[in-house]
């Protein structure tokens, strides 16, 4: 076993408890980490992308764990309020740059506080949910739990199986080292791991075929999201988001899965439980 691989199993062993440990507990200190993966995610697409208004990307940075502060109290208005007084400041902001590509740049900034921001941030709306049926039982830090779990096992796996047994390029004009054997080895134990949440009846008012709804957003469409950054990624000619977590890279190449994985999540639930 490589060095470099030693640390990358160091790294996720210790950071991954972490990280279901607060959202097992919820409250401020989810809040808080999200808030942390979010911001530090969108600080990363925005320094590869040369993002170069610097009071803009401030401003930016501080809208996202602004939102997600009052999405925690949900207080959804002040949301589009904050996002509504972004959207102004920034076109305010137009009059004093002369180049085209500050004035493209300046819609990007925007941008990035839905994706990867907010995006990420509605991990928070799922960790609160309640549903009056089954107070007894905390669905929404279950819900965020499997979620998880069903991530990085797709993630996990995708890695392990592609590099064993992986020959047939996945989309190679993106991502040269995913297989298609590893994707389908992903998403397999993607369903492996609902289904054992299904058969301890994790979530009481879940049925087999949510589970399955959500090892489907997690195996499929969690890999699109890796795909989608590994495409900004080579679009920008950069190897990663950053080194931050060194082997890992950046956050935002750990958390590409989840900011796609996460909304899927809360528009399913939203529909099951609310409309």
């Amino acid at each position: 076993m490589s060095k470099a691989h030693k640390q990358r199993l160091l790294i996720g062993f210790t950071l991954g408890p972490i990280f279901l440990a607060a959202a097992w507990f919820g409250g401020g200190w989810f809040l808080a980490i999200v808030a942390l993966i979010a911001v530090f995610s969108q600080y990363e697409l925005l320094k590869m992308v040369h993002y170069p208004p610097r009071v803009l990307m401030v401003l930016t940075l501080v809208v996202t764990p602004l939102c997600l502060l009052v999405m925690y109290f949900s207080r959804f208005d002040i949301v589009f309020l904050i996002l509504l007084f972004a959207a102004a400041f920034t076109n305010f902001s137009l009059l004093f740059y002369k180049s085209s590509e500050f004035i493209k740049m300046s819609f990007v900034g925007l941008g990035s506080v839905i994706y990867p921001g907010l995006s990420l941030g509605t991990m928070i709306l799922l960790r609160n949910i309640e549903i009056s049926a089954y107070q007894q039982i905390d669905i929404g830090r279950n819900i965020v739990i499997i979620m998880i779990v069903a991530v990085y096992a797709t993630d996990i796996f995708a890695f392990y199986i592609g590099k064993l047994i992986g020959k047939h390029p996945l989309f190679p004009s993106v991502s040269p080292k995913k297989t298609v054997e590893g994707a389908v080895g992903g998403f397999i134990f993607s369903c492996i791991a609902m289904i054992v949440f299904w058969l301890i009846d994790f979530i009481p008012v879940f049925h087999v075929f949510d589970y399955m709804v959500l090892a489907l957003c997690a195996g499929i469409f969690g890999q699109m999201g890796d795909l989608v950054e590994s495409k900004i990624k080579r679009e920008i000619g950069v190897k990663d988001s950053s080194n931050i977590l060194l082997t890992h890279g950046g956050f935002l190449d750990r958390f590409d899965s989840l900011a796609v994985v996460v909304p899927l999540y809360w528009i399913y639930v939203y529909i099951k439980f609310f409309v």
